[in-house]
């Protein structure tokens, strides 16, 4: 299913948009999906992980809301110079959820 959406942009935007259409030889719509969709996996992860840094998720729903595995979550953190944290709390918060509960 798919939804419509129609929006202004600057002339400036829709130059690089056409270039890089033409550039990728794909129709500007195909190429403003991925560009969509690379951006909201991008927000997702550092809303994501902004949340785990501030401490308001565990890590395991960071990975939730990001859409990754905890594996993928886990290798971000020294890239973005995030300290793991996980305490006895957390661990039954994530037992709780993987159980279901």
């Amino acid at each position: 299913m798919t939804s419509k959406v129609m929006t202004e942009l600057p002339e400036e935007i829709m130059k690089e948009i056409a270039h890089w259409a033409e550039e990728e030889k794909v129709d500007k719509s195909m190429l403003l999906m991925k560009m969509i969709d690379e951006g909201l996996r991008a927000w997702k992860m550092n809303k994501a992980l902004e949340m785990y840094r501030l401490q308001k998720v565990t890590l395991w729903r960071a990975a939730e809301i990001a859409g990754v595995s905890l594996a993928e979550m886990l290798a971000e953190l020294p890239k973005r110079k995030i300290v793991f944290q996980y305490d006895l709390d957390e661990l039954r918060e994530d037992l709780k959820y993987a159980s279901g509960k």
